[in-house]
């Protein structure tokens, strides 16, 4: 735990600053009733500087890491991919968490009083699960990318594979829960545009009723989210075996 804290430490500052800025923003938008026209437009510039920030750090991080070899004490450490994965990046989807969370919550007051209690509880879980995708996917990119020569390479098919994994993932679900001509909107707002539907860190606002059925958008992201962390999970599991095996033959030798 020692080491998760001192990494922990690291993204502390920045988390903190991101979190009071949205908070402020929309204390500001509450209290200035008067000049509601302006602060709602700053509360939505905030959300999307805030979002588009942190998503742009837990990837950069996560690639000057596997990419790049950053980190030296923790690359140079004994302890197993699966533990450096966890030591890494549990701090950053904490924090990415964190500060999706106020935003959701916020967004949540503008919504319909029926069922909203469920629909917060869905959007919550899912939040989390799209935190923990995020890492996921970008781990998996960057255990891809760190075997390739050259940056600008590395540099493509890591964020570029990011772009194409999520919108893969978002035409898998439009697709199986036929979306075709449904109303959606991504980005900020401070009105009611439909329930949040999670493709990896992206968050989209469908126009349709919530529900939980299996075939439907809501419980079909969640599951694809939860999906990449398994994928992550074994493809950890997998270089730690690996690894091992190197090891071994290496003593044989």
């Amino acid at each position: 735990m020692r080491d998760i804290r001192t990494e922990a430490r690291k993204h502390l500052g920045f988390f903190s600053v991101c979190a009071v800025v949205l908070a402020a923003t929309l204390l500001l938008r509450e209290l200035l009733e008067s000049y509601r026209s302006v602060t709602e437009v700053v509360w939505v510039f905030a959300v999307i500087l805030v979002s588009a920030a942190t998503t742009f750090y837990v990837g950069a991080h996560v690639f000057i890491f596997l990419v790049l070899k950053g980190d030296i004490l923790l690359q140079l450490s004994t302890h197993s991919p699966l533990r450096k994965l966890l030591v890494k990046t549990l701090p950053l989807a904490t924090g990415f968490c964190a500060t999706g969370l106020i935003t959701l919550l916020a967004y949540a007051t503008t919504w319909p009083e029926q069922g909203r209690a469920g629909a917060v509880a869905y959007a919550v879980c899912a939040k989390l699960a799209s935190c923990a995708a995020l890492v996921s996917l970008a781990w998996l990119l960057g255990l891809a990318a760190a075997g390739l020569r050259g940056f600008y390479l590395r540099l493509l098919v890591y964020a570029g594979g990011l772009v194409v994994l999520v919108g893969l993932q978002a035409a898998a679900v439009w697709s199986t829960a036929g979306l075709e001509g449904t109303g959606w909107a991504v980005g900020a707002s401070t009105s009611y545009t439909g329930y949040p539907v999670y493709y990896g860190p992206l968050g989209v606002c469908l126009g349709t009723p919530f529900t939980t059925d299996s075939t439907g958008p809501y419980v079909l992201s969640l599951v694809l989210n939860i999906l990449w962390m398994g994928v992550c999970l074994l493809a950890v599991g997998l270089s730690s075996r690996l690894r091992r095996r190197g090891a071994v033959r290496l003593h044989a030798s």
